[in-house]
């Protein structure tokens, strides 16, 4: 069985993907969504970058000479300083806006639209130290520092190689203006930044992939586990069987119901029992059950039978015989042929005076 439980060789099924996904189980990279907020930020940087630090520049140019000639104390100073961190938010709002659209543009690409409170529920198996200690020193956490040092260093290796390729730049610093030096410094720092996204861009396309694999082959599941989705899924066999078995006997109990509506005669026990019987003369060689009934299901044919008029004779062991031998829509056995036959010429001789009655009683009326 543990062998079983190990074998996890089959894929996930998409019920069980399903249920991950309500639990806010999915495959999703954080260095995709690090790699495009910071390349959204460099490209940010490269088109607007240099109207912001112009704009900031003559902001600030602003509040020193409204500090020279105005009163620098009291209400006026509060007022100059809410403009000043207003108009700093708003020329600082862009890039804000673009680095959280393009956040969540970045978690809506890799899972898709999902709103789930489990990963906020509170999990006290993590507040465990023998939960924290297994999980600080095993092999996943040993895994995840190499792949850590190994971006960090292919990330170092590009922002090396992008300043020595800016090196032939820095003796032309010292006669350049203010505002030259600002340009170039911001020219430099997208070029380096380009690169970097570009490098980060690589490595979250490759951890996209791993993430993707990894999550696949943790959501692998034994065949255990295909049997128990199943089962969950459809049902325990036993339990449908018996809904089958439980379904079949209503089906039954209706349809002797219905024909009891039909039978000529209504033997009973007189209580726990009702065998509903029809005979036609000339069509039929010997009586037809039509339906046999116990307990409620009895009472049930008595109500029907005293409904429709059809007459009820009580003889115990013709109807125990009847309902022990005897199946439903088959002839009686040939062993009670006499019993049935002396019910059925009383039950046909009370039809016939039935009927020479009916004619005398409409002419006195």
């Amino acid at each position: 069985m543990a062998e079983q439980e190990l074998d996890r060789s089959a894929s996930a099924t998409p019920y069980k993907l399903s249920e991950a996904r309500k639990r806010g189980q999915l495959a999703k990279s954080p260095e995709v969504i690090s790699a495009l907020v910071f390349a959204a930020a460099v490209v940010f940087l490269q088109v607007h970058g240099w109207d912001k630090v112009r704009e900031q520049f003559q902001l600030d140019r602003l509040l020193l000479v409204s500090l020279r000639q105005g009163d620098q104390h009291g209400w006026a100073l509060w007022v100059l300083t809410r403009d000043a961190l207003a108009q700093t938010g708003m020329l600082v709002l862009p890039l804000l806006l673009a680095i959280m659209l393009t956040a969540v543009a970045a978690n809506l690409l890799q899972t898709g639209a999902l709103l789930s409170p489990y990963p906020i529920k509170p999990d006290w198996n993590r507040l465990s130290p023998v939960t924290g200690f297994k999980r600080v020193f095993s092999m996943r956490t040993l895994f995840d520092t190499m792949r850590t040092l190994l971006k960090l260093s292919l990330l170092g290796y590009v922002v090396y190689g992008a300043l020595a390729s800016l090196l032939p730049q820095f003796h032309q610093i010292a006669g350049m203006p203010s505002q030259g030096f600002v340009r170039l410094l911001l020219d430099d720092l997208s070029a380096v930044g380009l690169k970097l996204a570009l490098a980060m861009l690589v490595i979250a396309a490759l951890d996209h992939v791993y993430t993707l694999r990894e999550f696949s082959r943790k959501m692998r599941m034994s065949q255990r586990e295909l049997k128990d989705e199943h089962k969950h899924r459809e049902g325990d066999p036993r339990i449908r069987a018996r809904i089958r078995e439980l379904r079949r006997e209503l089906l039954k109990r209706s349809r002797m119901l219905s024909q009891t509506r039909k039978a000529d005669v209504l033997i009973t026990n007189p209580t726990h029992l009702a065998i509903a019987l029809r005979y036609e003369h000339g069509t039929m060689v010997a009586p037809v059950m039509l339906g046999k009934g116990r307990g409620m299901l009895a009472d049930a044919m008595r109500r029907i039978a005293a409904l429709h008029r059809i007459p009820v004779v009580e003889n115990r062991s013709l109807a125990r015989a009847l309902y022990a031998e005897a199946a439903t829509d088959s002839a009686v056995p040939e062993q009670h042929y006499a019993a049935v036959a002396r019910v059925m010429v009383w039950v046909l001789a009370m039809r016939e005076a039935s009927r020479r009655a009916s004619p005398s009683e409409g002419a006195v009326r």
